[in-house]
């Protein structure tokens, strides 16, 4: 009986994502104070983020992620954290020429007790009339409510030379933590057409080097 019942609620969740909204509201969704955005996060796998945004000096917002997934023969794989408790807060500045975007995330799960704090900075400017240069820097604190442990902090910082009209960009991605510097962690290419994302890159170059493909697929409305 159960198993029934998840299958439904995975069928209705799919359906919301293939679907798709109306294209007179997903103009509006960035007005909207209601944040409802299905996404593919793999083969067999979905995740639903529903929230609230309200405006002011700061963009806040919060609400939960709901996440589904399947093997390929129908069976259902619940995630170990089906539900995330999720808030932001973001404040942007300036123009495309030199823009300067601020950012403070958290989230948690009641489940497993597991939760992060995040806060980071990007920087976006002009190099040529064809060319942007982004720079982003981050650093997470993740911990464990139930535990009462705390992992040691991560510092991430991710440099990008994007095209803005073919929307390509080459990334490259560092990272630090109180182990020391792992140096460069990634280098790749990434590409956008209109809600699909695809990511290609070479993870840990310099030391142990492996491949890596990402697809993600989203909509918001």
């Amino acid at each position: 009986m159960k198993r029934r019942i998840l299958a439904r609620l995975a069928a209705v969740g799919i359906a919301f994502v293939c679907v798709g909204p109306a294209p007179h509201k997903a103009s509006a969704a960035d007005n909207d104070p209601l944040i409802w955005a299905p996404s593919k996060t793999g083969p067999n796998a979905y995740k639903l983020r529903l929230g609230v945004r309200l405006p002011g000096r700061w963009d806040t917002s919060a609400g939960a992620d709901l996440s589904m997934g399947a093997a390929p023969s129908g069976k259902l794989n619940p995630p170990d954290a089906p539900v995330r408790l999720w808030g932001a807060l973001s404040q942007m500045s300036g123009r495309r020429a030199a823009a300067r975007t601020s950012q403070i995330t958290m989230d948690f799960s009641a489940l497993t007790g597991t939760g992060s704090v995040g806060a980071g900075t990007a920087r976006t400017w002009i190099v040529t009339p064809t060319l942007d240069a982004e720079v982003h820097r981050s650093i997470a604190l993740q911990c464990n409510a139930y535990e009462n442990h705390c992992r040691k902090p991560k510092l991430t910082q991710t440099a990008k030379l994007a095209s803005p009209a073919s929307r390509t960009a080459l990334v490259a991605q560092g990272q630090f933590s109180s182990d020391g510097v792992r140096g460069l962690t990634r280098v790749g290419i990434e590409q956008k057409f209109g809600n699909l994302y695809l990511g290609a890159a070479v993870a840990d170059p310099l030391l142990a080097p492996r491949s890596i493909f990402d697809i993600r697929y989203s909509l918001r409305w």
